[in-house]
């Protein structure tokens, strides 16, 4: 594949931009270099945007009509070009803060996540950083995986089972399959990690492992999209929470679905999914999670340990974000895919799925494009757990014509603040999320927020903190090392859809969403202060800021009604997501969901799914335990 390259004048602007956004020290060719990497994995739809912000920036126009100017990007005083990108940031116009937050979010994570050629970055040594650690021993060798053989006039690739996608749906609909001695053919669009040779690099495994090499997000880049995409899916590189929905989560999905029972007729499926991977809560607390338990407890307020599959972890290592390298985490990549290996499956990492074959009504197969070539596989059953953002795709271009296709999608919108404290914090070192809190999980009829932790590391942080010029940015993050990161994850109400053409996203934070989640992000600067942190910063564009020494209850007070007046609207607030959900929903009513209460597709014979995709609702915690379950229980009923 050739290497992408930008025209001279448009690699120039990228140049200015890294030089403007990041900090004094950084390796500038090197991170215009990673950026510009970037810019050519994107999709061409949104790179060819991208690239028109460029040619703006590159002539004379914008900056004459943004800051009175006539100049380019390149031409511009450094204090006129930041000048420029706040005025983007700041502008009344959607498209310019969308184009603002792009670039700022690709120059800082490349500033300080890229590294040169001994894997090091300039930065770290500047913020206590330490990178990879030393001691990244693989437990495990990567899962054996069978090249697709290229179909021709008189040969044809068959199997009982196909299942496309390899995380929490996908590797246990391939395990079930398997022990019940179907012939199984697991399709996956992503590489395949070997944990023997994971660097524990941010920006390497964030590039090969996430979608669209972790720079997915909405169509407005409002809200961050983060989800798995090798064999094993979100479980390979997911924090490791394990919860089930609750009683009344359960009550409101049986209603939504059509009176689908996911109380009792579940509980043996997630009985079964604990006990293989393993789960159980934690009680050895990193500084991070440490924060959190104190300040829930000093107020008063409710606080748990966190069930986890990370069995033999310790006190855990924070860089599972980017696989685990010790063989702790039970992902499906550990555990469902190695059983279904062992009766008899094969796996096919770089197989991307184009859309399952059927005729009249019937599954034949599928059709995968591998290495550039297109081939088919043959089979009378294909499950499909490409995860929310990819499977409706697939349907719709499959011709399934159900008009909830990719509508109904949740995000678990997820804003966060970061508390500087007096002693080091390291939110990379230790267990990633050992506490919660859901002191206000039931704001409104279970709709509300859990406040968890986030293991942030640099790249991560430089791109979530606000940006109001390079100095005040590094002033942040030279902090980081005593930074808390606390998290509020909003159960939504609200829905947006996936595009069916190009599997764009589309979402507004609704505003009953909204109220909750600066409510639970008001009770983030609370357990902040009960837990003694000398400061605290929201994710706002225009940050807002509180200090201990004018921490009084009356500041505070009116700290909680600025975050409240503070505006939401899309660019203007930090928003991210690591739980997609609901676009081709469960219901037993087919003018009402895409799939039955076992998974199987309405009208079609033989096409399952089994992934987030069918949550009739969002489910108001981290989604993995109950996914595998209900892939359990769906799986276990066409095997019977």
């Amino acid at each position: 594949m050739a290497t992408f390259s930008l025209p001279a004048p448009e690699r120039a602007v990228v140049v200015e931009l890294v030089d403007t956004f990041a900090p004094p020290g950084s390796d500038v060719t090197t991170v215009a270099r990673t950026v510009e990497s970037a810019l050519g994995l994107l999709e061409p739809r949104k790179r060819d945007q991208l690239r028109g912000l460029l040619r703006m920036l590159g002539g004379r126009l914008l900056s004459a009509l943004l800051i009175g100017r006539l100049s380019s990007f390149p031409g511009l005083s450094r204090e006129d070009r930041e000048r420029l990108l706040l005025a983007m940031g700041d502008s009344g116009l959607s498209a310019m803060r969308s184009g603002f937050q792009a670039f700022k979010r690709l120059c800082l994570f490349a500033s300080y996540a890229a590294v040169d050629e001994r894997g090091r970055n300039p930065l770290w040594p500047l913020i206590g950083y330490p990178g990879p650690r030393a001691d990244r021993v693989g437990a495990a060798g990567p899962l054996p995986t069978s090249p697709l053989p290229v179909v021709s006039v008189d040969s044809v690739v068959s199997a009982d089972v196909v299942v496309v996608g390899s995380g929490a749906g996908g590797g246990v609909a391939a395990a079930l399959f398997a022990r019940a001695g179907r012939r199984v053919v697991v399709l996956e669009a992503g590489p395949n990690p070997d944990p023997a040779h994971l660097s524990q690099l941010e920006g390497e495994a964030m590039a090969s492992m996430y979608l669209d090499h972790a720079t997915a997000a909405t169509e407005d880049v409002s809200v961050v999209l983060l989800a798995g995409a090798c064999v094993g899916g979100g479980t390979t590189i997911n924090w490791c929470t394990s919860l089930p929905i609750s009683e009344k989560v359960a009550a409101q999905w049986s209603d939504a679905s059509g009176g689908v029972d996911f109380a009792g007729a579940f509980k043996p499926h997630y009985d079964a999914v604990v006990a293989r991977l393993e789960i159980a809560p934690s009680s050895m607390h990193n500084a991070n999670n440490a924060a959190l338990l104190r300040g829930c407890q000093a107020l008063g307020w409710h606080a748990s340990e966190n069930p986890r599959n990370a069995a033999g972890c310790g006190e855990g290592c924070g860089y599972c974000g980017f696989g685990c390298a010790y063989g702790c985490k039970r992902s499906t990549q550990a555990t469902y895919l190695r059983d279904a290996l062992d009766a008899g499956a094969a796996i096919v990492p770089g197989a991307r799925v184009e859309y399952v074959l059927l005729e009249d009504g019937v599954v034949r197969g599928v059709e995968a494009v591998v290495d550039g070539v297109t081939s088919v596989v043959r089979a009378p059953v294909v499950v499909i757990a490409a995860g929310s953002l990819r499977s409706p795709g697939i349907l719709a271009r499959s011709g399934v014509a159900s008009a909830h296709v990719g509508r109904h999608l949740h995000l678990h919108p997820t804003t966060a603040i970061f508390a500087g404290f007096d002693e080091p914090i390291e939110t990379w070192r230790g267990g990633m999320q050992t506490v919660y809190s859901d002191q206000f999980g039931d704001i409104d009829d279970a709709y509300g927020v859990t406040m968890e932790v986030a293991p942030a590391h640099p790249g991560l942080s430089a791109f979530a903190i606000s940006w109001r010029g390079r100095a005040p940015h590094f002033e942040v993050m030279r902090d980081s090392r005593n930074a808390a990161a606390f998290i509020a994850l909003t159960r939504d109400r609200g829905e947006g859809r996936v595009d069916l053409k190009n599997d764009g996203v589309d979402y507004r934070l609704d505003p009953y969403d909204a109220r909750h989640m600066l409510a639970g992000l008001q009770g983030t600067v609370e357990v902040a202060f009960a837990a003694g942190a000398r400061h605290v910063i929201t994710l706002h564009s225009k940050p807002l800021e509180l200090r201990r020494e004018n921490a009084s209850a009356e500041r505070r007070r009116a700290f909680a009604e600025a975050i409240a007046r503070a505006s939401v609207a899309p660019n203007q607030i930090g928003l991210f997501s690591a739980h997609q959900m609901g676009t081709c929903r469960m219901h037993r009513d087919p003018a009402q969901g895409v799939v039955d209460e076992f998974g199987a597709v309405h009208g079609v014979r033989g096409l399952l799914v089994a992934d987030a995709s069918v949550f009739p609702l969002a489910s108001g915690v981290n989604p993995m335990l109950t996914i595998m379950a209900l892939a359990h229980r769906s799986t276990s009923h066409h095997v019977a």
